[in-house]
């Protein structure tokens, strides 16, 4: 039986967590909702601006090089909070520089920190759910959905009264350092595992398969946060008050089906949320692409948010079942590829757009979604 202090303290710890989760989907929503004005900021048509927006990824990608050794050596917490600080300050930036060429750096020094910032966050979650019974994973990447929802409904306002990037991205900037100043003054307990580790560790077929499953996952789920705002603005042509409509289906559908995520997974088993979720991501996808207007296609986006809601979570869940190697480094390791689909996204919505339209962007996309389907299955049969 467990006595109501350790009851207590675990709670303190599930909800320092939860605090850089929200923190986190602030950050990385904040950006995406003004995506369509540094666009037009910078003066760049479709295909640059992918390239722009793979500076970020790229970033996204080469932290995760040393963000498992960091987190090993230094512990995730005093990790988590300096990264946090450092993924949120580039916003400032972004939002004032013309050239495109200083928005690549800025959005990859951003992607370095934030990447970094994310897999010592995921590795404090994974620490504060080995000490329940009951799956909450899901939870964490709930809240990180509901701070989307919350940042995009700020993008809305400011996009709505034309504040500009700038003073939108500060107010955001001073809004994580205060929260982070609130939150190292009170005590949360939590233990900070320290432990000199190699650099690299090669993945085995079960974590690189893993990794294939998240590189589909985050190919969509990037697509969703860098176009679209762009979607719904060049292929919905709807009105500016609703430009985000599509965005905020996607956000409020992916929040709800991750809040609820912990029930279903104890409820009907990973490897067959996988599946129905791979489903209905190919299924919202050929629905927007195929109906560009602005009821269907939020349908589209709201089904998209469903799919992708408990993805990661669960994959995460699955990599820190490897009797090979730490939870850091399982999470490393399957973030590593799984960020390629960051990576490599821009540049394949982009150029696809460019030549054949974002609609038949979107049907590929439906096509990678069914990939994830085919994947879990065969995952299923390695599961340790």
């Amino acid at each position: 039986m467990v006595d109501e202090g350790s009851l207590l303290q675990r709670e303190k710890k599930r909800w320092f967590i939860f605090v850089f989760f929200f923190l986190s989907g602030i950050i990385s929503a904040s950006l995406s909702s003004r995506l369509p004005d540094i666009q037009q900021l910078l003066k760049v048509n479709n295909s640059v601006f992918g390239v722009v927006l793979s500076s970020l990824y790229a970033g996204l990608f080469i932290g995760l090089i040393i963000a498992s050794w960091l987190v090993a050596s230094y512990g995730f917490k005093k990790v988590m909070i300096i990264t946090c600080i450092l993924s949120a300050l580039p916003l400032v930036f972004v939002g004032v520089f013309a050239s495109y060429l200083l928005a690549m750096l800025v959005l990859f020094l951003m992607g370095i920190s934030r990447t970094i910032f994310n897999l010592s966050a995921n590795t404090g979650a994974i620490e504060v759910q080995s000490l329940y019974d009951r799956p909450i994973i899901a939870g964490f990447h709930g809240v990180w959905s509901l701070a989307c929802f919350v940042a995009g409904g700020i993008g809305q306002l400011m996009i709505s009264y034309t504040v500009s990037p700038f003073f939108h991205f500060l107010f955001i900037v001073v809004f994580v350092c205060i929260s982070i100043a609130f939150l190292k003054n009170k005590k949360q307990g939590l233990s900070i595992e320290k432990e000199r580790r190699p650099f690299f560790v090669k993945p085995d077929r079960y974590l690189f398969l893993l990794g294939l499953m998240a590189l589909c996952t985050m190919l969509c789920e990037g697509a969703m946060f860098d176009w679209s705002v762009n979607y719904f603005e060049k292929v919905v042509h709807a009105e500016r008050n609703l430009l985000t409509l599509g965005y905020l289906s996607f956000v409020i559908a992916m929040a709800l089906g991750r809040l609820v995520g912990d029930k279903l997974i104890a409820e009907f088993g990973m490897f067959r949320i996988l599946l129905i979720n791979g489903i209905l991501l190919a299924i919202g996808f050929s629905i927007a692409a195929a109906f560009p207007l602005v009821v269907p296609a939020a349908i589209g986006f709201l089904l998209i948010g469903l799919g992708d809601s408990v993805m990661v979570p669960v994959i995460y869940l699955l990599a820190t079942r490897s009797p090979k190697m730490t939870a850091a480094y399982s999470l490393s390791i399957v973030t590593f590829i799984g960020y390629t689909g960051f990576l490599i996204g821009p540049l394949l919505i982009g150029n696809i757009s460019q030549y054949f339209g974002l609609p038949t962007a979107f049907y590929c996309l439906s096509g990678i979604s069914l990939i994830i389907v085919a994947l879990s299955l065969r995952v299923k049969k390695l599961v340790p």
